[in-house]
């Protein structure tokens, strides 16, 4: 089940670009604009990722790398991308090794939900 996790999560994010509504902050439109612009650049591309094909994950990985995440998610964001790119290191069929990143990374769980929601409410 933690494979599961591991790749619901990655596909997951990837996903909820696809969601959401419109950008109403004008204090930082510009940089959520450009940021969901990319984010959905990124969701289009991958959008069927095999999570399981370290390539994939790690094209995608540098992709994601490349967005400048607004102020408000900035180290959610980073805490995310050190998830995948520790994802991307490993076989995330092998359930010990998912356990392993998972206790590297506590806060990735939490990263992600905070990401994707706002991904969800802003892109």
């Amino acid at each position: 089940m933690r494979c599961l996790v591991a790749g619901a999560a990655v596909a997951g994010l990837l996903m909820a670009a696809g969601c959401g509504g419109d950008d109403d902050d004008s204090r930082s439109g510009d940089s959520i604009e450009e940021f969901c612009d990319g984010f959905n650049e990124v969701n289009e591309r991958f959008s069927e990722i095999d999570v399981t094909d370290p390539d994939a994950l790690e094209n995608a990985l540098d992709m994601l790398r490349d967005l400048d995440p607004p102020e408000e998610i900035v180290d959610e964001y980073q805490t995310v991308l050190n998830g995948f790119q520790r994802l991307s290191e490993i076989d995330i069929t092998d359930q010990n090794e998912v356990a392993e990143v998972q206790e590297e990374l506590p806060d990735a769980e939490e990263a992600f939900n905070t990401v994707g929601q706002f991904v969800e409410d802003e892109c």
